[in-house]
């Protein structure tokens, strides 16, 4: 028996510390249902172009997707940035964070 506790607590706590992973400077956050929006970069919110990239991940088991910065300017043909947000979205332990790139 505490064979299976030596092995089976780091698992339990690795899992439990997947949630603390989360994005910088995020709003309150609900458990079963959240969706908010907030700046990651500041700067002017102006922008003729913009561009979006995502990631994704299950239960805190997975993940997967490309959010960075750099593949939402990509994705939206950007070359100077003004303005940078994120969105969070998690339903039931699915989670979706979105960069929104703005600029020129």
């Amino acid at each position: 028996m505490s064979r299976l506790k030596v092995v089976a607590t780091p698992l339990v706590l690795a899992v439990l510390a997947v949630g603390c992973a989360r994005a910088p400077v995020m709003p309150a956050q609900g458990i079963i249902f959240n969706d908010q929006k907030a700046p990651m970069f500041s700067g002017q919110a102006t922008g003729s172009k913009a561009g979006i990239a995502k990631a994704y991940s299950a239960f805190g088991l997975v993940g997967w997707g490309d959010c960075s910065i750099e593949a939402a300017a990509g994705a939206g043909g950007i070359t100077q940035i003004r303005h940078v947000d994120y969105r969070y979205k998690n339903i039931l332990g699915y989670q979706e964070f979105t960069t929104i790139v703005r600029g020129e």
